[in-house]
């Protein structure tokens, strides 16, 4: 005899067993879903108050969005974050004459090496030490330190304005409140809003991005200003916002309208300044109501229906790869763009179904560098084999101490 038979025959239905079943079931996933976000706010609720968080701590709180409760909302708030830069034309022009959107290939590099950069240095410890380590101890994870440098390094090759850094900056800070607020199970919280403009502060200086506010609303009253001054109407624009759109859209096929159907989704994202300055039309009337329809499903689902995770995602490793002596890993991250970058070769079979499938346009390749990638040799393949010695002392200097032995270039 069942379970439910059981208490069917002691007078009880089926139906009111599985509806107990399912409240039960919700109350723990409501008490669950809340923990760790109660644990971090008690406690970091004193230094929020003084205003005193640093930006190791600010890392932390930082990554309860990004990495528990809404990780792919978060990483979808910075990738438009990131597109949101190509309506400032000096950005987008950049861009194009670098040649970095010449073929879809390139695109693919340039969003799998961008994404993996900043991923890096939000799941890795900013300092390389983590929250609870003791000041003065040594470095253990000098991840974060080697993709600011490599940025750093790159940005060295071209002549890129400190106001230009500094809105790219500032949208990394304020996008993800923005989302979380539009599309999210729950807004951030006075204290993630905070512990964002420390954490992308603190970047920025390790950038060495001048003149960053002092606080949140000088920025983004700064934002706004920027914005209304330098984000106009250019072909540059229209051009790389194209390349990137396609590369977003890789997997939808042109078939039955279904391209045109979701670049109008997608243009509703988009704030009306943005979408003018791109040279994009007008979104379909149909298609705000159903990206906010869609978002707030899945929002429902994930804030109240799913448990909450046990172990944090991001597109990078996050545990301290293991090291083999005198030689650093080559590492992969955990998700792949049209072209496979940095995917390992499994089967051939699967391989070869995924690219029937529209999940990528071909199998994990040499050229795609399927044995993984290094931290110091991402980038365009013209810098690939440069720089890298360079970019150990930079990332010395950011860290405060050498890079150890195993992490450094030229280790095979």
């Amino acid at each position: 005899m069942s379970f439910l038979t059981s208490f069917s025959v002691s007078g009880y239905s089926k139906s009111s067993v599985a509806c107990a079943l399912g409240l039960v079931y919700l109350c723990v996933v409501r008490s669950l879903r809340w923990r760790r976000y109660n644990v971090i706010h008690r406690k970091y609720a004193a230094k929020f108050a003084a205003k005193t968080l640093t930006p190791e701590e600010a890392q932390e709180v930082v990554q309860l969005s990004f990495f528990y409760d809404m990780p792919m909302l978060s990483e979808y708030s910075l990738a438009f974050a990131l597109f949101k830069t190509y309506a400032i034309p000096t950005i987008s022009q950049l861009l194009l004459d670098t040649k970095q959107l010449a073929s879809s290939g390139m695109v693919a590099r340039r969003y799998a090496d961008t994404e993996i950069l900043i991923a890096t240095w939000m799941a890795c410890p900013v300092s390389g030490r983590l929250v609870e380590a003791e000041a003065g101890s040594p470095v253990t994870d000098p991840r974060a330190s080697i993709a600011l440098a490599r940025v750093n390094w790159l940005h060295s090759k071209y002549k890129i304005s400190n106001e230009d850094f500094l809105y790219t900056l500032g949208l990394f800070t304020f996008e993800p409140t923005v989302w979380a607020s539009r599309y999210g199970w729950r807004p951030l919280s006075p204290l993630e809003r905070y512990a964002s403009f420390v954490y992308w502060s603190e970047v920025g200086r390790k950038m060495n991005i001048q003149n960053i506010p002092s606080t949140a609303e000088e920025f983004e009253a700064w934002l706004l200003s920027y914005e209304e001054e330098h984000m106009v109407p250019a072909q540059s624009n229209h051009d790389v916002a194209k390349h990137t759109t396609n590369e977003l859209l890789f997997m939808v096929p042109e078939s039955f309208g279904l391209r045109s159907f979701f670049e109008g989704l997608t243009r509703s994202v988009l704030e009306d300044r943005v979408r003018i300055a791109m040279m994009q039309p007008v979104a379909p009337k149909y298609a705000g109501p159903v990206v906010r329809g869609t978002l707030a499903l899945f929002a429902f689902i994930e804030g109240h229906i799913l448990l909450p995770r046990w172990r944090p995602w991001a597109v990078v490793q996050i545990d301290l790869p293991e090291l083999e002596v005198q030689k650093a890993p080559r590492l992969f991250p955990s998700k792949y763009t049209s072209k496979p970058w940095y995917k390992p070769r499994g089967s051939y079979l699967l391989d070869r179904l995924l690219v029937l499938v529209g999940m990528h346009d071909d199998v994990p390749r040499p050229e795609y560098k399927c044995e993984g990638y290094k931290i110091h040799e991402l980038g365009p393949p013209r810098f690939e084999q440069e720089g890298h010695e360079q970019i150990m002392k930079m990332a010395a200097q950011l860290q405060g101490c050498p890079v150890a032995d195993a992490w450094q270039a030229g280790k095979t």
